[in-house]
């Protein structure tokens, strides 16, 4: 008798082991969208249209991000006396861009001062250089009331202080509509040369 009680309370814990894998797959399936895209790094909402600006770089030239129409654009948002993401981030990019064919040199790359009074034109070269980026990446600036115009047209909380800011990189696809936005946290030179990738192959 007591080896058919056990019998039975095996067969019991078996069956109800069961039902709850089945049940537990079944919500796994019903919850769990597929959220994969072609993209390695996050996917921006469809058909956001990056807001234009013309700002000076470190050396003096005028950039205006809708002169580069029909390629692919890096844009970043950058303090030149940053310790820590802004360096990070520019590796990152400099990694990724390294990875492609050329060096990535028919990609721009536009970072965005979020300290205007602070990214003065030699701190902004003494930051590329450091980095060895002074000729691949363009650390423009303007007037703060300009500046915070393209901050909001962003969402990038700027400024120096205990939060510190924003710290992203956008790709810009050939038609000039946000495809991809990685955090810092995210950032790595193989997924971003990924992505840069994927858009290059698209039609402009």
């Amino acid at each position: 008798m007591q080896r058919l009680l056990v019998l039975v309370l095996v067969t019991l814990l078996a069956a109800i082991g069961v039902v709850l894998l089945v049940g537990r797959n079944t919500a796994e399936t019903q919850t769990v969208p597929n959220t994969h895209t072609k993209f390695a790094g996050p996917a921006m909402p469809p058909h956001l249209v990056a807001k234009n600006f013309s700002l000076t770089d470190q050396n003096g030239h005028r950039v205006t991000l809708s002169s580069y129409r029909g390629r692919v654009v890096i844009l970043t948002f950058i303090h030149s006396l940053c310790q820590d993401d802004c360096p990070f981030m520019v590796e990152q990019i400099k990694g990724a861009l390294n990875d492609l064919p050329g060096a990535g040199e028919g990609i721009p790359t536009i970072g965005v001062s979020v300290a205007p009074k602070e990214d003065t034109v030699a701190n902004r070269r003494t930051f590329l250089t450091l980095h060895r980026m002074n000729s691949r990446i363009a650390f423009v600036n303007g007037p703060t009331p300009t500046m915070r115009q393209v901050w909001r047209n962003y969402a990038i909380a700027a400024g120096t202080g205990p939060q510190g800011h924003s710290a992203v990189v956008i790709l810009v696809d050939k038609r000039g509509v946000e495809r991809v936005g990685f955090g810092a946290a995210n950032l790595t030179p193989e997924e971003l040369a990924h992505d840069l990738r994927v858009l290059e192959a698209e039609p402009a």
